[in-house]
């Protein structure tokens, strides 16, 4: 009877706390429309530094037990854009699930406010690649708390 009383004690705390999660404002990703990338008008995804990518692709789900996958950020050629001063980021913090890999953006101080290729090379006894896409690394803009810690007098 205990058990019972738990369990429903559960279910009703539950279905009390859905509601609440299913309402909750879905985050939306932005973009940026790039010109010259073959295809006029081109969305680009915006990222910051140390956000979460997630690619999935056909080489990194045949790939073989013991194949290495590696994400590479090469830095595309955007003429209003300055060159960094290197070419390619290797992306180190990865987690390989079996159909995809997740990449955290690296945080190189140059990297935002470029545009990058996002590639896939899945290094086995024979090598395959992927192609990700473009991806607009943007700086991360902190919040500025000063504005929003206003004191109230003290009574």
């Amino acid at each position: 009877m205990q058990k019972f009383l738990i369990a429903a004690a559960a279910a009703s705390a539950i279905t009390g706390i859905a509601p609440a999660f299913a309402q909750a404002p879905i985050q939306l990703a932005t973009a940026t429309a790039v010109s010259g990338f073959g295809r006029s008008g081109e969305v680009v995804p915006n990222v910051a530094p140390g956000d979460e990518i997630v690619v999935a692709c056909a080489p990194i789900e045949q790939r073989d037990a013991n194949s290495d996958v590696r994400v590479v950020l090469t830095i595309a050629a955007v003429p209003s854009e300055s060159s960094p001063g290197f070419k390619k980021v290797l992306a180190t913090d990865e987690q390989l699930s079996k159909y995809g890999v997740r990449v955290r953006v690296p945080n190189v101080p140059e990297l935002p406010e470029h545009t990058v290729n996002l590639n896939v090379y899945v290094v086995g006894e024979q090598t395959h690649d992927c192609d990700g896409g473009h991806l607009k690394v943007v700086a991360k803009h902190l919040p500025d708390f000063r504005r929003q810690m206003k004191s109230a007098p003290v009574s």
